[in-house]
């Protein structure tokens, strides 16, 4: 998933968190998520994401599992184009929101608040099983590992089938230490990849054999949050299990 948004502050055009297990000490990240959507007005611009857009427009469709969809663009857009999509977010309200402009566009997309480290599909066949899982601008909250992400997120893919990932491949100037830290204490880490070290995290991760597809840094103009044009760095990977 991801929206991209209009103007951007410290955060990215795209949603969200994938979170491991819940650990004492450890800010509700369900509250951050919460609170980030307590708006009344949408959080994302509603589109889908480019990167996302450009390396799965040729694909076959079939069943896709966005992580961290947010508003839904991303999993509207694929659902449009053939996908049995599904997408889920921590955020009840974003969660809310995705179904709405589903529904208003007449598209046929599941949605599930729910956190990717103990979701599984009620549809059991759906275990395991999806053609494409896709993770844009996923954050890694502490104690969590990237490794540990990606493991849970490799897992929902069916062999032969294919998992995106797109993340920051540098940081605005403006995401001063590469941190956001919400009002009840929640820090998210903006860590910078390269396709490259995610593939290498996916291998170590995963028991399954992987091969690259696409693995490339893309620019993409944005707004500051003074409004000066800008341009930034996404990592994008494209990894198939075979």
């Amino acid at each position: 998933m991801s929206d991209q948004a209009v103007s951007l502050t410290s955060e990215t055009p795209a949603t969200t968190e994938a979170v491991g297990p819940r650990s004492a000490g450890v800010p509700d990240s369900v509250a951050a998520w919460e609170e980030r959507y307590s708006g009344a007005e949408s959080v994302w611009s509603g589109n889908p994401n480019e990167a996302l857009v450009a390396a799965v427009g040729e694909m076959t469709p079939g069943r896709v599992l966005d992580v961290g969809c947010g508003e839904g663009a991303d999993v509207i857009w694929l659902a449009e184009h053939g996908w049995d999509a599904t997408g889920i977010d921590l955020s009840t309200t974003a969660v809310d929101r995705a179904r709405r402009a589903a529904d208003e566009r007449g598209i046929d997309a599941a949605f599930a608040v729910a956190d990717i480290s103990d979701w599984e599909p009620e549809n059991t066949d759906r275990r395991g099983g999806f053609d494409l899982v896709t993770g844009c601008f996923l954050h890694t909250r502490l104690p969590d590992t990237r490794e540990e992400l990606l493991a849970r997120l490799a897992a929902h893919v069916a062999p032969g089938g294919a998992l995106l990932l797109v993340s920051h491949a540098t940081m605005p100037d403006w995401a001063a230490e590469h941190d956001e830290k919400f009002e009840h204490g929640m820090e998210h880490h903006h860590e910078p990849v390269s396709p490259n070290g995610d593939f290498a995290l996916l291998i170590g991760a995963s028991p399954d054999r992987w091969e690259i597809e696409l693995a490339e840094i893309r620019t993409r103009p944005v707004t500051s949050p003074d409004g000066d044009p800008a341009e930034l760095e996404d990592a994008v990977l494209l990894a198939r299990r075979i």
